[in-house]
């Protein structure tokens, strides 16, 4: 099954294959061939008044300018709703998983900026392409991707200094910022 949408408080079983990696896994009814697939989708959680989109770089843009949308025509005017746009599936999962845990995005993504310096200092070689914050047994880890995988705990503790040393920057951000991520966590830290 192909999703343009998925609400995940309307369907708990495919949130949870979104947030355990499993959503995107496509197993043919006749031969059983098993194989990832991959396009975009609106994810929904109106528990925690989220909305991300996924979207191919392309779209962005387009993507942008309906969550910009002040008039209310393209039915995404949602007062006091998060909304994101990601350009991957790793991003569409961590994005469900921080909001889920009820953190903010922002102070993950700092948090994540800080881990990326320093593991690319400490390992050169693994030439890290990419990280994801993912939530395990109630401990915050960050999973670096690159020649080799790497995965670092987060202390709870460094979750609540980092949120609360930027609460009064954080608060002064722009609503209409739709892609929080490390490229934006480092142009946050220049200002």
């Amino acid at each position: 099954m192909f999703w343009e949408s998925l609400n995940g408080d309307l369907d708990p079983e495919a949130k949870t294959q979104l947030i355990d990696g499993t959503f995107f896994q496509f197993k043919c009814p006749h031969c059983g061939h098993e194989c990832k697939v991959d396009y975009g989708m609106l994810y929904h959680d109106m528990a925690h008044q989220t909305m991300i989109y996924y979207v191919s770089e392309n779209s962005v843009e387009e993507i942008q300018k309906l969550f910009s949308d002040k008039d209310g025509e393209s039915g995404f005017l949602i007062p006091r709703y998060r909304k994101r746009i990601v350009t991957n599936q790793n991003a569409l999962r961590e994005k469900a998983i921080i909001f889920e845990n009820e953190l903010d995005d922002r102070v993950v993504e700092l948090i994540k900026l800080l881990y990326l310096v320093d593991v690319q200092d400490k390992f050169p070689e693994v030439n890290i392409v990419e990280a994801y914050f993912l939530v395990l047994e109630g401990k915050y880890i960050i999973q670096f991707m690159g020649e080799k995988f790497l995965k670092t705990e987060i202390p709870l503790d460094l979750y609540k200094n980092v949120e609360n040393n930027f609460a009064e920057r954080l608060a002064a951000e722009e609503e209409n910022q739709f892609m929080i991520d490390v490229k934006w966590a480092n142009e946050f830290l220049k200002k």
